[in-house]
């Protein structure tokens, strides 16, 4: 049934072959082992069903802009030092595994919401989707990019 429609959609429309194709991305594993669907898995919005908080790496140091406070964390216990712009939910618990968690965000009406993330970080979809191959280990070609990211526009 799926490639029947993704067949009808390319025969009538381009624009929607190609948001289709975006959707399967964000729903399936890609190349690189990784599922937008494993974080944004709440039906018709989004955001995290358990409510998880994750760590994108969005507050790393590697990620911040010039705008961006740097912190400098110590584990008391290991000595392990972390570089955050951002505590995140670490500043409510104080607890080392918590730096740098945030809450996975809605992504209805995703376009009319730039910059993105919790720090503005991603001034556009495609830099989005660039973090996420940059921190996160995700795999697109130029073409899948640019899928995901008309998926991710008519949101």
């Amino acid at each position: 049934p799926l490639r029947l429609r993704e067949q009808r959609a390319r025969l009538g429309n381009p624009r929607r072959a190609q948001i289709f194709r975006g959707q399967e991305l964000f729903n399936n594993t890609n190349p690189g082992g990784r599922s937008c669907n494993g974080c944004h898995n709440s039906a018709n919005n989004g955001t995290n069903f358990n409510n998880l908080l994750f760590d994108i790496r969005t507050a790393s140091a590697e990620a911040r802009t010039p705008d961006l406070p740097l912190y400098t964390f110590r584990n008391r216990t290991t000595g392990e030092i972390r570089h955050l712009t951002d505590a995140g939910r670490g500043n409510i618990t104080g607890l080392w595994n918590d730096l740098g968690r945030f809450k996975t965000p809605t992504i209805r009406a995703l376009a009319a919401r730039a910059p993105y993330f919790h720090n503005g970080i991603a001034p556009t979809l495609e830099s989005v989707v660039r973090h996420y191959e940059t921190h996160l280990g995700f795999v697109f070609t130029n073409q899948e990019r640019a899928d995901l990211v008309a998926f991710l526009k008519a949101l």
